[in-house]
Parts: C-alpha cells; structure tokens; sequence
C-alpha cells in the first residue's frame, strides 16, 4: 500500500514541490534508491521507504525536492528514476 502511496506522491510532484527536506533526509533517501537499483516501482517502493528509516511526512519532502532538482523523474511506466553520480 504505501508503494502505491510513493507512485501517487510522484505525480502530484509539482504541488509538493514547495516543500524544504532536511539534507540528512534527502541523503538518507537517495542512498536507500541508490541501492534498490535507482529506479522507484510499485513493487520495491516499500522497501525504500523502509529502507530510508524517514517517517512519511519526511519521504513527501524529499521525493519533492528531488523530484523538483530533476535527480528523480517520473517515466512512462509509472516509475521514478533517480539520476545522480551513483545512477548515471
């Protein structure tokens, strides 16, 4: 269910987009896709989040902010990319 919930949050990114994360948060999160292979799904979004260790409150924050720094994008499939050093 709460992979679902982090599909939803990547759609409604423009709105959340205003939102400040903690840098320690945004870090904490990036690792957590760095090591799930750099692409968010339904299927491994829960394990993210759990892998992150952020409260729901703080995922929305940094999914925006990386949504809004162009390192997380949305692709066709409904997934998310994350591209950064890591995830080229």
């Amino acid at each position: 269910m709460r992979a679902a919930t982090a599909v939803g949050l990547l759609c409604a990114m423009p709105a959340l987009a205003q939102q400040e994360a903690d840098p320690e948060a945004v870090a904490a999160m990036t690792r957590a896709i760095e090591e799930a292979g750099c692409v968010v799904t339904v299927e491994n979004g829960d394990e993210i989040m759990a892998a992150s260790g952020l409260a729901p409150e703080q995922v929305n924050a940094v999914i925006a902010q990386l949504y809004a720094s162009g390192a997380l994008t949305l692709q066709q499939d409904s997934s998310a990319k994350l591209t950064n050093e890591a995830c080229p």
